[in-house]
């Protein structure tokens, strides 16, 4: 099974957009191409922490290879200095995702790099709806709960996805997170002329074994 996700390195401090220059800001709203993927529609809204606000998160095409959880599933990463400071932050990202080529969005995986307290949860639904097919959550503690394996209820062609990323500040440190790549894989459904040739087809190969079988 092939799997959407999140992931990065852990890092121990406050961390920015660093090697992320090629980035869009999530606000205003950019429109990612990812493979057969497009993302667009992207909302975002902070709670104190760190001073961290929407305009400095980044959004950009990923493609799954280690140390990804997956190797070739089309995604986006979101980056941003995702940190408690001396309180705690909330951040929640929507986003819609739409497949193309005839492919639907099928299963899901998730990985995140949190440190000390932080928590990240997402809710799939197709698009325009209340109809949730998937859930992902992933946590820090317990240590190295990083990731969530999924497969959808049902496939869908084009998904809302809610992502609330929870950092809770500790007496020891704040918690920290950095990158969040996020990837998808697919199906392949055939078009309806495509299913109709090809049932032309096993009705042609019907009819002519009918035919051999009359002639004997």
């Amino acid at each position: 099974m092939r799997k959407l996700f999140i992931g990065g390195a852990i890092v121990t401090g406050l961390v920015g957009l660093a090697g992320a220059a090629y980035a869009d800001a999530i606000i205003p709203s950019p429109t990612i191409v990812s493979g057969d993927k497009t993302f667009s529609n992207f909302t975002c809204s902070v709670s104190p922490g760190a001073s961290l606000a929407c305009a400095n998160i980044g959004v950009s095409e990923h493609t799954s290879a280690p140390p990804d959880i997956t190797t070739g599933d089309f995604g986006i990463r979101i980056q941003g200095a995702f940190n408690s400071g001396t309180t705690s932050e909330d951040v929640i990202v929507t986003y819609t995702g739409t497949a193309s080529g005839g492919n639907l969005f099928h299963d899901a995986s998730m990985y995140f790099n949190g440190t000390v307290t932080s928590h990240v949860t997402e809710d799939i639904y197709i698009h325009g709806t209340s109809i949730q097919i998937g859930h992902l959550e992933v946590s820090n503690p317990p240590a190295g709960d990083f990731t969530d394996d999924i497969l959808l209820t049902q496939n869908a062609l084009s998904i809302d996805v809610v992502k609330d990323i929870s950092l809770n500040f500790t007496t020891d440190r704040a918690a920290v997170m950095s990158i969040i790549d996020q990837n998808f894989s697919q199906t392949y459904v055939p078009e309806p002329a495509s299913l109709m040739l090809l049932a032309s087809a096993l009705l042609g190969l019907g009819l002519v074994g009918g035919s051999r079988r009359k002639a004997v």
